[in-house]
């Protein structure tokens, strides 16, 4: 069923009974446009959005704050949307039980200042959990106190939690770039550094060891504006992915870019 101005008022003339004229410019007809107007405004505006504010894969703003709080998680200072509604689906898919490793992950991130997390159980023996956490650009020089007493809040008794601050490992790039005349290279290596950046800071630290893929790397290279071509490229000297050590993340380091 259509909910335009021009359906609803077919539909609300069909319903007339009798030998009431409803012609543009009767009292009746004007009554019945303004009702449909009115009607496929509240539509467009209101009824028609309501499945996308109601659902954390499409709610935006205060919506997806309603949303996420069904769920027991509230937007951290500065959270944006996209990062908020990526926290609160991971929450859900991972469904941590009883103080497993998903739920040190979860309970981490509700935490101002922690990006990422990561849970090495029975690192220091039985009944020990360590967690290791990324912290964000803007996090307070406290983050590591706050996530302690926020683990110890939330542990089961008797488990034995540790929060530890990762170590940043910097990835340094070197290329070679064959660049379109109206770009220079000061443009392409701004420009590549933001998306380096950006990448790495997406590959989020987890239990398995976060690895930096070179390939990926060329990719976001060529993709730039203005690079035709890129060769001779290196991670941190080396041609292949690289493997970041549990406890450790990568960030961008030094960016090395020549001409052919």
């Amino acid at each position: 069923m259509s909910y335009d101005f021009d359906s609803i008022l077919l539909r609300l003339k069909g319903a007339l009974s009798g030998t009431v004229s409803a012609m543009e410019g009767t009292f009746t007809g004007d009554i019945l446009q303004a009702v449909a107007a009115e009607l496929a405004r509240i539509w467009s505006q209101e009824m028609d959005s309501v499945t996308q504010r109601a659902f954390l894969s499409t709610a935006e703003g205060q919506w997806l704050d309603a949303a996420c709080s069904d769920y027991g998680i509230t937007r951290k200072e500065g959270e944006t949307d996209e990062q908020l509604r990526q926290r609160a689906l991971e929450r859900i898919r991972q469904r941590g039980s009883s103080g497993n490793a998903a739920d040190y992950v979860a309970w981490a991130q509700e935490v101002e200042g922690v990006a990422s997390a990561a849970v090495i159980p029975l690192n220091r023996g039985a009944g020990t959990v360590d967690v290791f956490f990324s912290p964000t650009e803007k996090a307070p020089p406290n983050v590591l106190l706050l996530l302690q007493h926020h683990l110890d809040d939330k542990r089961p008794v008797g488990a034995d939690v540790k929060a530890i601050q990762a170590a940043p490992v910097a990835v340094s790039v070197t290329a070679q770039v064959k660049r379109q005349a109206d770009v220079s290279l000061k443009d392409i290596q701004q420009s590549f550094a933001h998306k380096l950046a950006a990448y790495l800071q997406q590959e989020k630290l987890s239990q398995g060891g976060q690895v930096v893929r070179i390939n990926r790397i060329i990719g976001l290279l060529v993709g730039c504006d203005g690079v035709e071509d890129a060769g001779s490229v290196t991670v941190n000297g080396g041609t292949v992915n690289i493997t970041m050590e549990q406890g450790k993340y990568a960030v961008a380091g030094t960016i090395t870019l020549t001409e052919v």
